[in-house]
């Protein structure tokens, strides 16, 4: 069964820290759950299925498409970065599980892997909360969205939560901790 996605291989490289020249083929499976599990919770069902049932008729309405190129593309294509990380990394094989690397290229550490995740994942909350104050100041254009400020219980007590910005990651820099030294 081919699944209907918003974010297709030409979008993942034109949107996403993935180079033109990457082999896309395995990392384009992430595209439907980056689409489910960080975009669904931010602009709804009734919003998602409208912009799904657009791209796939080639029917989008001029607000839908500049939301899709102004702040969903941008969003998602770090979010696909960011779920198929692990799989760009590393490989698995029938002896197991290695490290991906070609003749000219050394994989990176383990250290380095951390870093790199934790860099995406700020830039995924840097572009999320940009998604969510581009999508409410523009609201009026889009009537299956509801503001990130609604409180019906229609839509809102589903998901309380999932538009506030991750507290575990803060996008200006790493959480100071005081330490007393003596």
């Amino acid at each position: 069964m081919i699944q209907n996605i918003l974010f297709n291989d030409r979008l993942l490289k034109e949107f996403s820290p993935i180079p033109l020249n990457f082999n896309t083929k395995e990392v384009k499976n992430y595209c439907k759950l980056a689409e489910v599990q960080w975009l669904l919770p931010i602009i709804g069902d009734a919003f998602y299925e409208e912009l799904l049932y657009q791209v796939e008729k080639n029917k989008l309405t001029p607000e839908n498409s500049t939301a899709l190129v102004e702040a969903i593309y941008p969003y998602l294509g770090f979010c696909v970065a960011y779920e198929a990380l692990p799989s760009m990394l590393y490989h698995v094989s029938e002896v197991g599980v290695t490290k991906s690397k070609s003749d000219n290229s050394e994989s990176i550490s383990l250290k380095e892997t951390t870093y790199f995740e934790s860099h995406l994942r700020r830039q995924i909350e840097a572009r999320k909360d940009y998604l969510i104050k581009w999508l409410d100041e523009h609201a009026e254009s889009f009537r299956l969205y509801h503001p990130s400020t609604c409180c019906c219980d229609a839509c809102c007590a589903k998901r309380p939560k999932l538009r506030a910005p991750n507290p575990m990651f803060n996008i200006y820099g790493m959480r100071k901790i005081n330490t007393d030294l003596k």
